[in-house]
């Protein structure tokens, strides 16, 4: 698609963006405005904030079968997610996908501290969905060696309200190491070990 068409339909969303409320595109705008943010990202929506363009994607529901780029994706939502606003109001399933993503997409770096305050405040809103992908996320590249501490306490959280979780994760994690050819980094298994014994009944 050439830059000039992008920057168009670009225009034309923000102008969108300015209503009260989104209005239904039509199955080919979708897919053109898809596009568009694919190629050149936020920055072509900054005018409009960085709610306002959280909303525009809650409101196109992309999924993988939309993305040409999953590295242009995944560079987005990253940056999405580190946002203040994207944190509290991207939709699930975006944070599911970008889950997805980084199984794959090792280069995907993420602030530790940015990310440790996500955990902490997707814990205090009782955000279980996210948090569990979050917490996953931050384990894969390695970066929660470093926070092993920090994480335990929102991990033990998780497990409490998402029992599922704790296999859910370990799935995860398993295709991380198979994909990357990284090790499963050890104190994440020292906390589901723990999370497996507690689960044990007491013995007679």
């Amino acid at each position: 698609m050439p830059r000039e068409l992008g920057d168009e339909l670009l225009s034309s969303c923000a102008r969108h963006l300015g209503l009260h409320n989104l209005v239904p595109f039509s199955s080919r705008l979708r897919r053109l405005v898809i596009r568009s943010v694919e190629l050149i990202g936020y920055w072509g929506f900054e005018g409009v904030g960085m709610e306002r363009f959280v909303e525009l994607l809650n409101h196109l529901h992309v999924t993988a079968e939309d993305m040409d780029d999953e590295h242009c994706w995944a560079t987005l939502l990253l940056d999405t997610i580190q946002s203040s606003e994207g944190a509290q109001h991207l939709s699930h399933s975006y944070w599911g996908f970008f889950m997805e993503l980084k199984v794959s997409k090792s280069w995907l770096k993420l602030d530790p501290a940015r990310s440790l305050q996500i955990i902490k405040s997707l814990t205090e809103a009782q955000e279980w969905s996210k948090s569990e992908c979050w917490i996953g996320i931050v384990w894969m590249p390695g970066s929660g060696e470093t926070m092993e501490e920090d994480l335990e306490h929102s991990i033990v959280l998780l497990f409490r309200q998402r029992p599922g979780a704790l296999q859910k994760l370990e799935q995860w994690m398993e295709r991380w190491s198979q994909e990357t050819g990284e090790e499963i980094p050890e104190p994440f298994r020292g906390i589901c070990k723990r999370a497996h014994e507690a689960e044990q009944p007491d013995a007679p």
